[in-house]
């Protein structure tokens, strides 16, 4: 009998259980369970058990370590159950991935042989609901308000985004990859880039006039509409989605969505300095529709499906044209060889935006000038030929590390997180750097560190990172 495993057309994770067997994990399916999946404790040969440490699926005995028996007392729910839980599982080692150290991953792995089951049961059963969040402000590059999930609904939100991730793809490839936030293989530099290549291609190498225009939207994950985000996404995920679970999809999207987690939420800095954000970026006093939490994998995913409709009308605006465009979150920037036209088309995407997706485009925010004076986009200055960092990049990679020295000097000790995050935010600054000819700048910014600084961590490479010492690493841990 040929038992299959369903099967996500999007991600191939799971496919037939057999003879050809493709799997995430490593001998996740054992030979002699190839052909039935037990779903009782009944019998200690055939109950199946989930490895923590390894994602492997095997028929131990009951008292094998850091394993769950997902399958024991399930009355009720539907024989598909057990393959459903293994999705989870997928999403769990998925929000993992490069979060082993962090501590809300090492207070989540102590439960999870248990969670993760009873999280499978409630997504299963409808029965899900996010839990509090922490809330806390970021002052670079401007005041931000952030919610980070707990750690169980950040299981959810790779959950989604497994299924959802490779149709995103899909919609953006065939847009001509004008979006490049939030996707593998592309990001800030390879935007100045495409921004380098629309100059020339448009100015045909500078030997014609050409026009640039900047654009940025008001408070944009603030402002954007619960009911106008969820209406999109359902019908995106009715017409195009064809894989497993769509039911659980839709309803676990439309949670994740219609969230307000300023309702319930812990907060991780002091209440004060609320009085700096304006009103309209903090979602305690935005409209009760408005606002996507920053800080969520899904809602980074869901805003650049959001824009990629804003994308296809600019596309559609000036298909007869000479142009270029590139988006980077809700900063985008247009070029054209017809600047009647361009000034022309700035109040219609401007009515576009509010009329379609209930956005603003920012009035004090529009940059239009000819293309060989310039455009400051994404930390970098573009000019004809030449490509160099903006000054507000070098001195926010400053005043971290000012930062930073404070806290060498106001600690006896760094812990090993302190290192961590140290060690993360300054490699995120030099790694922009290395994108450009900035030896001399990464040098100098370097030298500002105290010289506790070398205590904890060394120079790699020609000033390119930044390592901290062996002892002040985090420990290898498994997820068991």
């Amino acid at each position: 009998m040929d038992r299959r495993v369903p099967h996500n057309p999007l991600n191939g994770r799971f496919t037939t259980v057999g003879h050809a067997v493709r799997r995430s994990y490593d001998d996740a399916i054992p030979q002699e369970h190839s052909n039935y999946w037990s779903s009782t404790e009944n019998s200690t040969n055939n109950a199946w058990n989930v490895n923590f440490g390894s994602g492997n699926v095997n028929n131990n005995k009951y008292n094998t370590n850091n394993v769950v028996r997902p399958v024991a007392a399930l009355d009720g729910l539907s024989h598909d159950f057990p393959l459903f839980y293994l999705t989870v599982i997928e999403a769990y080692h998925d929000c993992m991935r490069g979060k082993r150290s962090s501590p809300q991953a090492l207070e989540y792995m102590k439960i999870a042989h248990e969670d993760l089951l009873q999280l499978a049961i409630e997504l299963y059963t409808g029965t899900y609901e996010p839990g509090p969040s922490t809330c806390f402000l970021v002052k670079y590059p401007k005041l931000r308000e952030v919610f980070a999930a707990d750690f169980r609904d950040r299981i959810v939100h790779h959950w989604i985004c497994l299924r959802l991730i490779p149709l995103f793809e899909e919609r953006f490839e065939a847009q001509g990859n004008v979006s490049f936030n939030c996707r593998k293989n592309f990001g800030t530099f390879k935007a100045v880039q495409a921004v380098e290549e629309g100059f020339e291609r448009v100015s045909f190498n500078y030997t014609r006039q050409a026009w640039v225009f900047r654009g940025d939207l008001v408070g944009f994950f603030n402002s954007i509409s619960k009911t106008k985000l969820w209406y999109l996404l359902e019908r995106f995920i009715t017409r195009r989605y064809h894989g497993d679970y769509k039911d659980i999809l839709l309803a676990v999207t439309k949670i994740t969505v219609m969230h307000h987690p300023e309702q319930n939420c812990i907060f991780n800095t002091d209440p004060k300095e609320w009085l700096g954000l304006a009103k309209r970026k903090s979602s305690f006093s935005c409209d009760k529709d408005r606002g996507e939490p920053i800080g969520n994998h899904t809602t980074q995913q869901f805003a650049n499906f959001l824009l990629s409709f804003l994308d296809a009308y600019i596309h559609f605006l000036f298909r007869h044209k000479n142009y270029a465009y590139v988006r980077f979150v809700d900063d985008f920037e247009i070029t054209c060889d017809d600047k009647a036209f361009l000034l022309a088309a700035i109040p219609k995407i401007a009515a576009f935006l509010h009329d379609a997706l209930l956005l603003d485009l920012h009035k004090d925010k529009r940059y239009i000038q000819p293309v060989s004076h310039g455009l400051k986009f994404v930390g970098a200055v573009i000019k004809p030929h030449r490509t160099y960092l903006s000054n507000k990049t070098i001195g926010r990679l400053l005043e971290k590390i000012h930062g930073f020295n404070r806290q060498l000097v106001e600690k006896d000790e760094l812990s090993v997180l302190d290192c961590q995050r140290i060690e993360q935010v300054v490699n995120s600054y030099l790694g922009f750097c290395r994108q450009y000819r900035t030896y001399r700048i990464r040098r100098e910014a370097l030298q500002e560190f105290r010289p506790e600084f070398f205590r904890y961590f060394y120079i790699r490479g020609h000033y390119d990172s930044i390592r901290a010492k062996a002892k002040y690493r985090p420990a290898t841990r498994s997820a068991a």
